[in-house]
């Protein structure tokens, strides 16, 4: 019976048995905030922390940014001689992880004026990739509602067409604000009609996002009462 348990209690093992504990604890929360919850917490986010630091040493710090400034990244061959020369301009990468090691001095309070350089920087890169972003994702749109509302030998490409103009411009005639709308009159409708058509849009965005929760729940369900549970009840 010991030789039996021993040969189950594998790695493997251990990870379904840690992952239906850890599952149950997060679940926990529906019943109230609790300790258990709170260390589970806070060992997920510790963990996702730790996981991010990892992958970015590995994909990014170690093989684009160390290993050429070090010049490990050239091989020796048989007769002595490196693969490839080392690359002096490489050495320009020590002026940005200089202005970037400025950001620790924000836990100095004399010094902290420094970290607000590096900190503007950053909010000035972040929002000029955020203006391009939006450009790169609305013109498109943009250039997507201008749309044919015939198109030969397609009736039914001409009628969806055709809805599309109506929803776009009736929802456009909603946040048409610089005439007023009397209540009944034919700005008013469209602009009522794009609204229902509005909240039909954010209604089925709204279901999408709850059926991919729900497939999440579902295969946390699966895993703990078929794999977990099975596990377990495997000791008695």
């Amino acid at each position: 019976m010991i030789e039996a348990l021993t040969a189950q209690w594998s790695v493997e093992w251990w990870g379904v048995a840690l992952a239906g504990f850890s599952t149950l604890a997060i679940f926990s929360f529906l019943l109230g905030e609790n300790p258990v919850f709170r260390l589970f917490e806070h060992l997920y986010i510790g963990i996702s922390a730790a996981i991010g630091i990892m992958i970015t040493v590995q994909t990014f710090f170690w093989p684009k940014l160390l290993k050429p400034l070090l010049g490990l990244d050239i091989i020796i061959l048989a007769d002595g001689t490196p693969s490839a020369p080392y690359q002096s301009a490489q050495l320009l990468y020590l002026f940005p992880m200089a202005f970037g090691s400025l950001y620790y001095f924000i836990l100095s309070p004399r010094r902290a004026w420094l970290a607000q350089l590096v900190i503007g920087f950053s909010l000035g890169v972040a929002g000029g990739f955020a203006f391009k972003a939006v450009f790169n994702e609305f013109l498109p749109q943009l250039y997507d509602s201008f749309r044919p509302l015939y198109i030969p030998g397609s009736p039914g490409a001409s009628v969806s067409n055709l809805i599309f103009i109506v929803t776009l411009l009736s929802s456009m005639t909603y946040f048409f604000l610089t005439i007023k709308q009397p209540p009944g009159g034919a700005l008013s409708r469209v602009a009522l009609s794009g609204r229902w058509l509005m909240m039909g849009c954010f209604g089925s965005f709204f279901g999408a996002t709850i059926m991919a929760r729900m497939a999440l729940l579902v295969e946390r369900l699966q895993f703990l009462v078929i794999t977990w549970w099975g596990q377990m009840s495997a000791l008695w």
